[in-house]
């Protein structure tokens, strides 16, 4: 299984690689913001993820069987109906015995569900909409399903690449992102325990906060760490309990044990 500093390393090499010769897939572009909107655009970058969080369920004892879309695979997803709308879910846990085509209404609240994000460049001009798009996810599937265990993993840059840059095929960073900002927000909606509340909030979020500036790029799991780098101020209230990669999976886990059998999804 590839670790989550080898994944971030690959997701580097090709997004950078993509700017420098304004190439994707072997099409050349009129410059490296094209290419690099064709990459992510192909979902080639965040189903690295999808498959870290798929190997992350199996290494905790979940029936690789009953995982959606399949190992290596990005189709079929699973779609739910939820309050307001019907949602494509990107990485889906089934009970045991339980197919796609042959699952009833009532069952759709003991499927585990995880969707994954990124935004590496962008992010300062588009956080509100960001933020309001995952908050009304959560509300549109609870509002549905009181029970249904809901996680959300969100990989942002402490420093955005700049798209101006990109037009002249180069890699540039942009200053700190609003790092502060995404952890107060994405705290907001985390840890959902109680399933009778906060339809609002995730199960587990997991906000994966990488610097990509370096060669190796960081992953931060500790508020101490991103002052000491001065990427957030002294005094700050922002924590990243329960907010980062580490137990991701365990954790949606137990909630979902206390919820539900745990025996069907292994």
């Amino acid at each position: 299984m590839i670790s989550i500093d080898d994944l971030l390393k690959q997701i580097k090499r090709e997004f950078e690689k993509s700017i420098k010769k304004a190439t994707f897939n072997g099409q050349k572009y009129a410059n490296g913001n094209k290419a690099k909107e064709a990459l992510i655009r192909s979902q080639k970058l965040i189903n690295y993820i999808h498959e870290y969080v798929k190997a992350e369920f199996i290494r905790n004892g979940i029936n690789k069987n009953q995982i959606y879309p399949s190992i290596g695979q990005s189709k079929p997803e699973v779609k739910i109906n939820g309050f307001l709308k019907t949602k494509n879910q990107d990485v889906s846990i089934l009970p045991k015995g339980k197919k796609l085509d042959s699952l009833k209404s009532g069952e759709f609240e003991r499927i585990l569900t995880v969707n994954i994000r990124s935004q590496l460049s962008s992010m300062q001009k588009n956080i509100d909409t960001l933020y309001e798009r995952t908050f009304a996810e959560a509300l549109n599937l609870h509002l549905q399903y009181r029970n249904i265990c809901l996680g959300e993993v969100y990989l942002i840059p402490t420093h955005e690449y700049d798209d101006k840059a990109m037009l002249k095929n180069k890699v540039a960073f942009k200053a700190v992102s609003k790092i502060e900002e995404y952890i107060m927000k994405f705290q907001a909606i985390n840890n959902r325990v109680d399933p009778d509340h906060d339809e609002y909030k995730y199960e587990r979020v997991c906000l994966l906060i990488v610097d990509f500036r370096l060669k190796h790029p960081k992953i931060y799991s500790d508020i101490k760490e991103l002052i000491r780098d001065g990427l957030i101020h002294k005094g700050t209230k922002a924590n990243l309990n329960n907010l980062t990669i580490d137990r991701f999976a365990d954790n949606l886990l137990s909630i979902y044990s206390k919820r539900f059998d745990i025996k069907d999804l292994i």
